[in-house]
C-alpha cells in the first residue's frame, strides 16, 4: 500500500513540475469596467485559425490559453488542441482585431508564440 501512495505522490510531483513553463511566476492584470451583466451580440463574427508554438502539456498551457481566450470580451467560443498545437475561435471583429487575440496568447506565458493565423470564412 506504502509503494502504491509512493508511486501515486511520484507520479504527480511529475505532472505538476512538467507543466511550468517559466521559473518565475508572471502576473496578468486584466482590467473590467462591465456595469451591465447582459452582453452584446456580436456585430461581425469572424471565425480564426492559429498555431501555438511553446506549449508543454495540456492541462497546465493549451488550458490556461483556452481559459484565457474564453474570458476575452470579444470571443465568443476559443478552443485551444494541444495535440495539434492549434486553437480555433469565434471572435467579434468589431470589438477585437486579429492581432489583439494573439496578443492574449502571448500575454498568457512568455514562451508560447502564434503563428500561421488564418482569418476562415
Amino acid at each position: 500500500m506504502k509503494k502504491i501512495q509512493l508511486l501515486s505522490l511520484l507520479i504527480g510531483l511529475v505532472v505538476f513540475t512538467s507543466c511550468k513553463n517559466n521559473p518565475t511566476p508572471k502576473t496578468v492584470t486584466v482590467e473590467t469596467t462591465a456595469v451591465e451583466t447582459v452582453e452584446a451580440p456580436f456585430q461581425e463574427a469572424q471565425p480564426m485559425a492559429m498555431s501555438i508554438e511553446g506549449m508543454v502539456c495540456a492541462m497546465g498551457c493549451a488550458a490556461v490559453i483556452e481559459k484565457n481566450l474564453n474570458k476575452t470580451a470579444g470571443i465568443k467560443e476559443a478552443k485551444v488542441d494541444f495535440e495539434t498545437k492549434k486553437a480555433t475561435l469565434i471572435f467579434d471583429a468589431k470589438v477585437l482585431s486579429p492581432n489583439e487575440v494573439t496578443q492574449v496568447v502571448r500575454n498568457t506565458g512568455e514562451a508560447y508564440t502564434v503563428t500561421d493565423l488564418k482569418l476562415l470564412n
